[in-house]
């Protein structure tokens, strides 16, 4: 039995024309195949085009792009030039980081305030937590504001559990203080580095007073630390 198909008549007639339209094509002069092109299949075409070099943009990346991070951090309410990389150049070659396969950077697009914060302000502290959870960040530098609100999350290490004892005994009168969660708990979670060298040669935090701090969940405690020692170095 023949099941009908009311589209069939349709079907039919867009499958004629087509064929119709082709053989009327077939010998008619180039510009009007040129002119059919772009009017019935260029939009389409350049779509097309578009999802394969996006597709393989991001296939590309994926397989060119470093396979680890050996260092991050995260610098908040900083004055330095936000497109200058000169002060993770300088560690990564002070450190010998073979960027090919180790990505490390120093992200200072981002900001905090305890007053009028904006969308902005909530993306970039989602950001940094996503960050974080992801075990792929390993310092922020910023205010004590900024250092007291990651804090209360428990964000930091008790700096006097990883520094070695020499550093400790160096940075002892910079350390800085803040509670943990919604305790009373006080410990230092940070150290002042407005005197860096490194930092002032690059601007970074003009008349202010930075705190770093590190990441507690961080797989690159030791590179944190040789970051903390390079602020210092003189050229």
């Amino acid at each position: 039995m023949e099941i009908y198909n009311k589209n069939r008549d349709n079907n039919h007639s867009l499958h004629d024309e087509i064929r119709e339209q082709n053989a009327k094509l077939k010998d008619a002069p180039f510009r009007e195949k040129l002119d059919y092109f772009k009017e019935y299949y260029l939009k389409m075409t350049i779509g097309i085009l578009a999802c394969v070099i996006l597709i393989g943009s991001i296939l590309y990346t994926m397989l060119t792009s470093p396979s680890d991070t050996a260092f991050a951090a995260f610098f908040f309410n900083d004055t330095g030039d936000s497109s200058s990389t000169a002060l993770i150049d300088g560690f990564v070659e002070h450190m010998g980081i073979d960027t090919k396969e180790y990505n490390a950077y120093i992200d200072t697009s981002l900001n905090y305030t305890t007053e009028n914060a904006d969308m902005d302000i909530y993306a970039g502290l989602e950001k940094t937590m996503a960050v974080i959870m992801a075990k792929e960040l390993d310092v922020i530098v910023g205010d004590t504001d900024t250092i007291d609100y990651f804090s209360k999350g428990s964000c930091f290490h008790d700096v006097s559990t990883i520094l070695p004892e020499d550093l400790l005994k160096q940075y002892k009168d910079k350390l800085y203080y803040a509670k943990v969660e919604d305790s009373d708990t006080v410990i230092p979670v940070g150290i002042f580095v407005t005197d860096s060298p490194k930092l002032n040669e690059q601007y970074y935090y003009i008349n202010k007073e930075p705190v770093l701090g590190f990441i507690i969940n961080s797989d690159n405690v030791d590179t944190a630390i040789e970051f903390l020692k390079y602020l210092y170095m003189e050229d």
